[in-house]
């Protein structure tokens, strides 16, 4: 491999490789959701205090965006609003059972895939690679959010 081919270049190019293919696996079994709506799903479940500007915060995605998103969970009841019951200004998001359920078969689609892409590659070489991206998180500045997802965690 060249070393000269910018680091970001590669990323986005593995990163486009990895949504295309979830997009294809998503469509293939009639789910109608984006990766950002999976993401999306998968935050709420791991905090049930989230409103939306929380989600724009950690997805550094502008609000109007986060709104239509949500909008769309909300139509197929994958989410409700609740009041905050600190803040009666506030609603958080709360995963439905029908948005936990998809949820959970996006991330068996997105644990198969993980596998499918990742097959050929030896354990030590990706426990480099996870090392690799760790130095990469760490040096810029938030390595405390890397592998905390739950998405790639073994069955």
């Amino acid at each position: 491999m060249e070393l000269n081919i910018p680091l970001g270049y590669l990323l986005g190019q593995s990163l486009r490789v990895f949504r295309n293919q979830l997009a294809f696996e998503f469509k293939e079994r009639e789910i109608k959701l984006t990766l950002d709506q999976f993401v999306i799903l998968h935050l709420l479940n791991a905090n049930c205090d989230l409103i939306q500007q929380d989600l724009a915060n950690q997805l550094q995605k502008d609000k109007s965006i986060i709104v239509r998103q949500i909008n769309c969970l909300l139509e197929n009841q994958y989410v409700i609003r609740l009041t905050n019951k600190e803040d009666k200004r506030k609603k958080n998001l709360i995963l439905t059972k029908k948005g936990f359920e998809i949820l959970n078969q996006m991330k068996e689609i997105a644990s198969d895939l993980s596998g499918k892409l990742l097959s050929g590659v030896s354990v030590i070489d990706l426990g480099i690679f996870r090392d690799v991206l760790g130095k990469i998180h760490e040096n810029g500045g938030s390595a405390e959010e890397l592998f905390n997802c739950g998405l790639n965690q073994p069955k």
